[in-house]
């Protein structure tokens, strides 16, 4: 956790090294700020001689660059020389920090994953000090030591697909095909109180040193009461500087080096607001070289326009490190509005800043409402199977009608298959209570390639997963975000239409589908009570669901079937 006092003021100037700075921590009294000042003004003076001199050989400076040949790990890039301290400008003093400032190797835009990063020599690895604040010109970034790293240098997280976030319910474990391909970890912890206060506690994950963990702060509709909290929080001056402190407060306490902001479903009479509590919180959480992202809803596509509703994007743009775009649910919609509403926002926000969320959750539409499943659940709806035959007339060596009740055909169901128009896989089926019909979209490798396209379209700065748990239920999308995340480029494919037709099966007798939902079986020539099954595939993965049928023995009285299924 940063110190807090004074900072001298190093680094007026541009320069093609690295130069910082002392901050002394506590407070200062008249005679400690007019020490300060002459001994600001004294260093400032050595600073620039010591840099007329020009020759690294020369240098004076904390830091100077090192001759040193170390390599970058693996997925990383130097954006900057590497640097070794000076021992001669002696140990940092106690209760002290030191304030850095590095010229870049190059020119970055905004949106880039730089941070400053230390070499430890113990086990020849590279490990992360802080986020590198970057200047606007693109060409200067900054931090703050808590303590002096022999070596160090800033270096870029060099994934072809850009930004990686990932979010997590509260303590969960990550993904583990995401496992080194992430560079943000969003937990969701937290939430705002009606004091202004943070409240809950951090998740016990740790980082290896490849990504950064910027837990969340949450509310929205689905939570009672949260939205007015927030409406709160925001509604004056003194309430929105309350609140900042509180958010800063608590990244000191839980020691993070960053933040997401994810304040949702707020009513368009909080933008003002909004835009001013988002900026205030930025200039202090920079102050201490904290990062700052937000995780917005995207716009609305009405008729003749794009809503952004309670959130000015081109001014939060300006004071957020990144932006990610919620997941936009409504699947019927999305290949129709989101290509609209991404073109909105590259006009109002550095494409660079922008990421988009893709969800492994499945979606279902229908009337007003939207709902969510995982993967087993949905594809549980669509495996419902039922016997269209009274109890008393299942007997052996009979003709059965089975079906599955969400998929047949004949019923006017669409079954399970590739909707072109959406770009997933769908099934719809009709309510049982209520009427109405519902339709199921699933997310998965096929679906997520083709919304992977709108990052490489629009040139975003990368893609973020609502759900990047290690939960085998929920759909996994991994296999389509690792080949972009490593390339750029998505997977553009559909799945085999065979691989999506229903497949049944019995424990005795002979069962014939008929590829629309149904089967005929022929039941076995002993009584009990056997097993049918249905199994479907979204195109990647297989469920299967059964029911237990009672085979009762044919009365003597009653002729034989003499048919087979097929005849």
């Amino acid at each position: 956790m940063s110190r807090r006092g004074g900072q001298l003021p190093w680094g007026a100037g541009s320069s093609p090294g690295l130069y910082g700075g002392r901050r002394p921590g506590g407070g200062y009294g008249r005679l400690g700020v007019l020490a300060a000042i002459v001994i600001g003004v004294l260093v400032i003076a050595f600073f620039l001689v010591s840099r007329a001199c020009g020759s690294a050989a020369g240098c004076d400076d904390p830091y100077c660059p090192s001759d040193r040949n170390i390599a970058a790990p693996e997925g990383y890039q130097f954006v900057s020389k590497i640097f070794s301290y000076n021992e001669e400008s002696g140990a940092v003093q106690p209760g002290f920090d030191l304030v850095v400032q590095v010229a870049l190797s190059e020119t970055v835009g905004e949106g880039q994953s730089l941070s400053f990063y230390r070499y430890v020599e113990e086990t020849k690895n590279w490990e992360p000090i802080a986020p590198a604040i970057l200047d606007a010109q693109g060409k200067v970034v900054s931090a703050t030591f808590t303590d002096v790293p022999a070596v160090m240098a800033v270096m870029r997280r060099n994934t072809p697909g850009g930004s990686v976030a990932a979010y997590l319910p509260h303590n969960a474990q990550l993904h583990p095909e995401a496992v080194g391909h992430v560079t943000i970890v969003h937990p969701i912890d937290f939430s705002p109180a009606a004091d202004g206060a943070v409240q809950g506690e951090l998740s016990a994950i740790t980082s290896d040193g490849s990504f950064e963990i910027y837990p969340v702060i949450a509310a929205n509709a689905s939570s009672q009461g949260a939205v007015a909290i927030v409406e709160g929080i925001l509604a004056s001056p003194a309430a929105r500087t309350n609140h900042v402190r509180q958010v800063v407060a608590k990244l000191a306490e839980v020691n993070v080096r960053g933040i997401d902001i994810a304040y949702l479903d707020l009513p368009a009479t909080q933008r003002t607001s909004f835009s001013l509590f988002i900026g205030e919180l930025y200039e202090a959480l920079h102050a201490q070289n904290k990062q700052l992202t937000l995780t917005l809803p995207a716009p609305i596509k009405a008729q003749n326009r794009i809503d952004e509703g309670a959130y000015d994007w081109a001014a939060l743009s300006k004071t957020a490190d990144l932006i990610k775009i919620a997941p936009f649910r409504d699947q019927a919609k999305y290949r129709l509005d989101m290509p609209d509403v991404v073109a909105f926002l590259v006009e109002r926000v550095a494409p660079a800043k922008l990421v988009l969320t893709v969800s492994p959750y499945a979606t279902e539409t229908g009337g007003d409402s939207i709902a969510t499943y995982k993967l087993t659940d949905a594809m549980n709806i669509a495996s419902q199977i039922a016997i269209r035959a009274d109890a008393d007339s299942i007997t052996t060596s009979t003709n059965v009608e089975v079906a599955g009740t969400n998929i047949d055909r004949d019923e006017n169901l669409s079954g399970v298959r590739w909707f072109a128009e959406t770009a997933t896989v769908a099934f719809s089926y009709k309510q049982s209570q209520g009427g109405g019909s519902r339709t199921v979209y699933i997310e998965n490798f096929f679906s997520i390639g083709f919304k992977l396209e709108l990052i490489s379209t629009y040139k975003l700065g990368g893609v973020a997963v609502d759900d990047a748990s290690d939960d085998r239920y929920l759909g996994n999308i991994w296999n389509a975000l690792v080949p972009f995340i490593t390339s750029g480029q998505p997977i553009l494919l559909r799945p085999n239409d065979t691989d999506l037709e229903p497949k049944w099966a019995a424990s005795g007798g002979t069962i014939e589908s008929t590829r629309r939902g149904t089967a005929n079986w022929f039941t076995p020539a002993e009584p009990g009570t056997y097993t049918i099954s249905l199994t479907l595939s979204d195109g990647v993965a297989v469920f299967e669901n059964s029911v237990p049928v009672n085979v009762k023995a044919r009365d003597s009285r009653t002729p034989v079937a003499t048919t087979t299924p097929g005849n």
